[in-house]
Parts: structure tokens; sequence; C-alpha cells
């Protein structure tokens, strides 16, 4: 599926929207309005205009399939890693440890059972997140541009959160989840919900980590 953005909304902002979509239905997407960094108003949509029932040439509904593990996956590089473990339901454990940002610092994450419900309430409201000095760094090289308060929040090394408050204590790694479940959406094939029923354990991914652990459950497939 294509969403055509005007000129002025065309931003990479899909990993938000690939996170919410996965939860309820399977789809390709292509340059999305980040918005606030967040899912919140992507799944608020979704939530507004509500869903059909997939159809095939028949007109029989087309039932979702979920993949499910026999045995434990994981993929790691130095000290992070994402791991998964058979489940008879989706669970999400996610941990960080930003050692530069005394405010973010070390915070672990871990899901009930993985439902839009959930989703929606607990994991879809996080913003993505970046610490300050980093970003300056790469503004000054001239490696970043569009960026601001508005679609992030943002942590500095000395002065804390500069533009609070923050929607849960843990925001920066419930944002991880999010993450998470929009890179998992490379995983759906052939009506595949994307998302594997299974326990899934992460510490210190990000999309890179992410990607290769999706290569890695396509190859045991």
């Amino acid at each position: 599926m294509i969403i055509e953005l005007n000129n002025d909304q065309r931003q990479r902002g899909k990993y938000g929207l690939c996170s919410t979509w996965k939860l309820i239905y399977p789809d390709e997407l292509t340059q999305v309005p980040i918005f606030d960094g967040s899912a919140r108003e992507w799944m608020e949509a979704i939530e507004q205009v509500g869903l059909k029932v997939a159809t095939d040439r028949g007109g029989n509904s087309c039932a979702k399939m979920a993949p499910f593990l026999n045995e434990p996956v994981n993929v790691w590089k130095n000290d992070s890693f994402v791991a998964a473990f058979p489940s008879p339901e989706v669970r999400v454990t996610y941990g960080i440890n930003f050692t530069q940002a005394p405010a973010i610092g070390c915070q672990w994450f871990s899901s009930t059972p993985m439902d839009s419900t959930f989703y929606s309430k607990q994991i879809s409201p996080s913003r993505t997140f970046c610490i300050y000095e980093e970003v300056e760094r790469m503004r000054i090289a001239g490696l970043i541009k569009g960026g601001s308060v508005e679609n992030a929040i943002v942590c500095s090394s000395s002065r804390g959160w500069m533009n609070p408050p923050l929607r849960f204590p843990d925001e920066p790694c419930r944002h991880k989840v999010l993450d998470l479940i929009g890179d998992l959406s490379l995983f759906a094939r052939c009506g595949s919900q994307g998302l594997p029923m299974a326990h899934m354990v992460t510490y210190k991914g990000g999309h890179a980590l992410h990607a290769d652990f999706v290569r890695r459950l396509l190859s045991s497939s």
C-alpha cells in the first residue's frame, strides 16, 4: 500500500506506523509523517476508521497466520542481543542502558500479552528519543536536518530531559519496544502477521540488530 502525502509531510517516520500496523493488519508502507515521534496518532486514526477483513478472490475471509517458534532463536553483537523463546502468546521484554545520559540510564520494560489494546495504551504513545550532545555534533557536521523537540524527546547528558514531561517514566524503553515491533513487520510473509508467537527478550537493541534478528527468523523458517 502506498500512502500519498503532501511535500511537507514526506518524512521517514515509518517505524511507528509499521509497529502499529503489525498489531492489527499486515501491509507494505513507505514515507509516512513522523508526527510527534510516537505511533499514537496512527493508532488513533486506524481505530477511528476501523478495519475490513481481507477476502480472497472467492470472497472468503482470509485468516491471519501467526508464526510459531519450535526452539529459541537469537542474534547478538558485543553485549547487545535479541532472543525469542517459544510461547503461546506474544510477549516482549526489553532493556536499554544509556550510561552517557544518566536521566535515561538502565531501564527494563516487560509486557503482558501483546495485543492491540495493550499496545494502544502502553506502547504507541511512546516517542522516539535522542541524546542532545550526539545530535548536536551530527547537526554541526551537516549529517542531519529536520528534527525538532516537536517530534522527539531530547535528553542532555548533563542537563537531563530538555522537553519534559515524559508520558511514562520508562518512555525511552517503551519506544524501543515500538521499534522492535515495527522492524518485525519485515518478517510478514504470505498472510503472516509478522510478530512471532514468542517471548522476545532484547537488550541494547537497535534497528540494525532487529533486522539481523528478522533475517535469522527467515533463515529458520
